[in-house]
């Protein structure tokens, strides 16, 4: 599966629709009886852009991961890491 950030016109199964629906989950916590907010185009761009950032920055910087394997063998292995990303870096 590739990471998906999402756009205005294709949120399905996006980063940004995530946060757009974990950011609604959490309004009464903080916000308590205040009306939640109507979704709007201005509102999704917000959480669009973080995750296009957030998704970009981790296709550039692949390094960053380490990966480690236990082993009751004293050997070691090699490993790789790539992020499969619907966006381009």
């Amino acid at each position: 599966m590739e990471l998906k950030a999402g756009t205005i016109a294709d949120q399905s199964g996006s980063m940004a629709k995530a946060m757009e629906e974990a950011f609604l989950a959490e309004w009464p916590s903080v916000m308590g009886d205040q009306p939640l907010p109507e979704p709007n185009d201005q509102m999704r761009l917000l959480f669009i852009a973080v995750a296009q950032g957030v998704i970009r920055h981790l296709v550039a910087n692949p390094d960053a991961f380490v990966v480690s394997v236990a082993s009751a063998i004293n050997h070691s292995h090699a490993a790789s890491i790539s992020i499969k990303s619907t966006e381009n870096p």
